[in-house]
Order: C-alpha cells, then sequence, then structure tokens
C-alpha cells in the first residue's frame, strides 16, 4: 500500500470512531427527567433571614402593650342600718360580738338591730354576714324583727354603710329551727357565697324558761347590678 492510501485509510478510521461521541454529544434529550440529568446542578438562593421581631419594653419580641390588671372589688365599709321595704322597717344597726355565754350578743333596745362584726361585713366577696334582733319585749313592745316570719322570697333587704353607698339583698329562703339546732357552723361562716341572714325569735313562749322555743331564720343573697337596673327598667 502506498504512503497516501495508508493515510488515508487511518483518516476513516478516526472518523468512524470519532463519529458516535460526536453524536452523542449533540443530542437533545426528549424529555424533562434527561434535561435535569444532563444539566449543570442549579443551586437555588438562600432566602434573606426574617426581620427580628421589634422589641418591646418588657421583654425581646413582646408587644408594647401593658399587661391586664385583675379589677379588685371595692372595699366595704361598716353596715350601720337596715331596711325591710316589704315591712315597713327601718332599724339602725349596731355591731355586736358574744355573750360570756358564748351567744351572739342582740342590742337591749329592741328598735335596734345587732351586726356580728368578728363576722363577715355585709358586701364582701365571700360568706356569710349575720344580722340579728330581739322579735319583741314585754317592756318595749315588738321589735325591728317582728315581721320577719312573714317575709317571702323575693323580698329585698337594703344595708346602707358608713360610706353612703348601700348594699341591695333578695331574699331566697325563710325557715325556723328549735333553738338548739340552728345550724351555727353553717351560718356563721367566711366561707362560700356571699349571703346575709337574719334572725329573730319565733315559735311558741316558754313561759317557765320565759324564751321563745324556735329561732326564724331569713337568707338572702346580693342582687347584682345588672339584677338591679333590670327591676329599675320593669
Amino acid at each position: 500500500m502506498s504512503r497516501v492510501a495508508w493515510l488515508l485509510a487511518l483518516a476513516g478510521l478516526l472518523l468512524l470512531v470519532a463519529a458516535p461521541t460526536a453524536w452523542h454529544l449533540s443530542q437533545v434529550p426528549d424529555t424533562v427527567g434527561d434535561l435535569e440529568a444532563v444539566a449543570s446542578p442549579f443551586v437555588e438562593p438562600t432566602p434573606d433571614p426574617p426581620p427580628p421581631p421589634e422589641l418591646g419594653p418588657w421583654g425581646d419580641g413582646l408587644t408594647p402593650q401593658q399587661p391586664a390588671r385583675a379589677v379588685e372589688p371595692e372595699p366595704v365599709t361598716a353596715p350601720v342600718s337596715l331596711r325591710l321595704p316589704s315591712l315597713g322597717i327601718v332599724a339602725p344597726l349596731d355591731a355586736v360580738s358574744l355573750e360570756p355565754d358564748g351567744a351572739m350578743e342582740i342590742p337591749h333596745d329592741i328598735r335596734r338591730v345587732g351586726w356580728y362584726e368578728p363576722g363577715v361585713m355585709p358586701g364582701e366577696p365571700a360568706g356569710t354576714a349575720v344580722l340579728s334582733g330581739h322579735v319583741d319585749s314585754r317592756e318595749q313592745g315588738r321589735g325591728a324583727l317582728w315581721g320577719l316570719k312573714s317575709m317571702d322570697v323575693g323580698d329585698e333587704v337594703t344595708i346602707e354603710h358608713e360610706d353612703g353607698r348601700t348594699t341591695t339583698w333578695r331574699v331566697e329562703a325563710r325557715t325556723s329551727y328549735p333553738k338548739e339546732q340552728l345550724p351555727i357552723a353553717d351560718i356563721f361562716t367566711r366561707f362560700g357565697d356571699p349571703r346575709l341572714v337574719l334572725i329573730t325569735c319565733g315559735g311558741d313562749f316558754d313561759r317557765s324558761a320565759r324564751r321563745y322555743v324556735r329561732n326564724i331564720v331569713v337568707y338572702a343573697v346580693p342582687v347584682t347590678d345588672a339584677e338591679a337596673d333590670a327591676d329599675a327598667a320593669a
């Protein structure tokens, strides 16, 4: 073979080897998956970090709003008078304590009513405020609480306080107990929902013991502002 023929044959062989490689590199993939396989990897840009929260005066990230405060009830003052509209009774209230024998004091003047000062003040948020008075007297006649035995559920009781404000109560029950069975622990309590209790004597009169045999007890609950407004509008 001449030198020229040998060179031409070598050139043809190189062309056959290089052609598939050139064809492969020149092909366009038919699918998106092929494009992703042959394309250069793409790195998404990192997003900017979120802005820091505003700093409030009470700590990082808190809004500059003062925390809500619980509304405290206004303090009540001592009761000074009692009004029973259904009976037409208005009576002064005296702070009383205990007799030497442990019984609750009652004002000697039957026109006055005692408020048990060591206990709960009418209008406090919990417990039972206790008022007590004589039903009558041989020397003085009928007492301020003579008509307590005829009070009905729904009747109102008004207490005037030392500062001029008033609290209003509504009778929810009236009952009587033998004196020896008066529920002392339930009545003279600082616990539970606010109540007002009025006590006087009743039942038959024991002439030998010179006292009535029962106690008349009226239980009343506070009238809310909303209830008072509804009553006024009715």
